[in-house]
């Protein structure tokens, strides 16, 4: 079969909440505030008491599913009320959205191949862009739904579900039997695997921004666009790219002299990317026209027991810190004063007076703004070594 144009019907995209999109598609800033920037601040108060940020990710993990199985909802509710015979229609009209396009964007692109049972890896895979194999997989698609249905009729029982939208006085409403089920539940399952898939790498960038930008807020220092700079310390921005390689942030302390910042949720099976991380970042790097000196401060998630990551840390005059270490903030406001001389009063806090000195502080800053400029297509991007270290990103 040629492939067709999309019809003068509505496309599914058209249906898709802007709440849901923004999970998909949106900047970081839009993605943080719909999952809560309360709920995103305490991880990040909780990472800084070393607690491990996968233990702070797993419920922002679920909280986005859920959102986002709610917009599917939505999206075939409106669907139905705006087209009796949606149901029928539903697997043409997911190829017609997938033809449509644009490719680039998952808020179009994704629930087309959800109400297909699919997620990106398996359009790629299955379909590989081949006619006669997308005519053939709705085909076995769309009966496989229907002896769902059948089957669920004759074992179970007639059951209905109805969606409804209620605004104001008025109600709008669609029955759904198995058929229409089937492909509800379908797409959310679809739904969940496509987004645990980019779900590691995209949480760990975001930890990344969230916990550099809150430590350093912590320190007393304010972030600032690089390229509109015009102080001349006392600032610092985040995934600077000058230099030989890229490093999560840049501290400028007084003029020529900087601190950067490489962060990384790495656990013990990962020790030489720990390593690469100590000696990627070069010592002297270009700012302004300006060759500064630089020190690195390199914080993951634990070491192996060996001791040697320390011992080349130290010969390499890079501060190490371990972020499964209690109270770790305190260990590199110390390592910061030892190797920069920049003071700050965490370095000699007790535990107790550190407790409430992060809460009570964390509470006070937009953790949203350390995202701005960055989207959440950025956050999923997965990094060489990330992907070599088993990144198990949908794609």
């Amino acid at each position: 079969m040629a492939k067709k144009k999309p019809t003068d019907r509505k496309l599914l995209s058209s249906f898709f909440p802007e709440s849901g999109r923004e999970l998909l598609t949106g900047s970081g800033k839009q993605f943080v505030e719909q999952i809560g920037v309360i709920t995103i601040r305490e991880a990040v108060y909780r990472v800084m008491l070393g607690e491990n940020v996968r233990t702070q990710t797993e419920p922002l993990s679920r909280r986005r599913h859920a959102r986002v199985s709610g917009a599917i909802v939505a999206m075939l509710t409106e669907a139905h009320l705006a087209n009796d015979k949606f149901g029928e229609q539903l697997p043409r009209l997911a190829v017609e959205q997938l033809q449509a396009g644009p490719k680039s964007n998952k808020a179009v692109m994704w629930p087309a191949q959800w109400l297909l049972g699919l997620n990106n890896k398996a359009v790629q895979n299955v379909l590989r862009s081949d006619t006669q194999a997308i005519d053939r997989y709705v085909h076995d698609f769309e009966e496989a739904l229907r002896d769902a249905a059948r089957h669920c009729q004759d074992q179970l029982g007639d059951y209905r579900m109805t969606l409804a939208h209620h605004k104001g006085k008025k109600s709008r409403k669609v029955e759904l039997g198995w058929g229409g089920i089937a492909q509800l539940t379908t797409a959310i399952g679809a739904q969940t695997l496509a987004l645990r898939g980019s779900d590691k790498s995209m949480y760990g960038k975001l930890f990344e921004r969230l916990v550099l930008g809150s430590f350093l807020t912590l320190m007393g220092f304010e972030r600032v666009d690089p390229k509109h700079n015009k102080k001349d310390c006392g600032v610092f921005w985040l995934s600077d790219r000058s230099g030989e390689r890229e490093s999560d942030a840049t501290l400028l302390i007084e003029p020529g002299k900087l601190a950067r910042f490489d962060i990384g949720f790495i656990g013990l099976g990962n020790p030489e990317i720990t390593k690469d991380k100590l000696s990627r970042l070069a010592r002297e790097i270009e700012h302004g026209g300006v060759t500064s000196s630089s020190v690195t401060f390199v914080i993951v998630d634990s070491l192996p027991k060996s001791g040697t990551t320390e011992k080349l840390a130290e010969k390499l005059g890079t501060g190490l810190v371990q972020m499964s270490m209690q109270f770790w903030p305190r260990s590199l406001a110390k390592s910061m004063r030892d190797k920069v001389g920049v003071k700050h009063r965490m370095a000699k806090m007790s535990d107790p007076d550190l407790r409430k000195f992060l809460k009570e502080e964390m509470d006070k800053i937009q953790v949203q703004d350390f995202l701005s400029g960055v989207t959440v297509q950025d956050l999923e991007k997965v990094a060489p070594a990330e992907s070599e270290s088993g990144s198990d990103e949908e794609g």
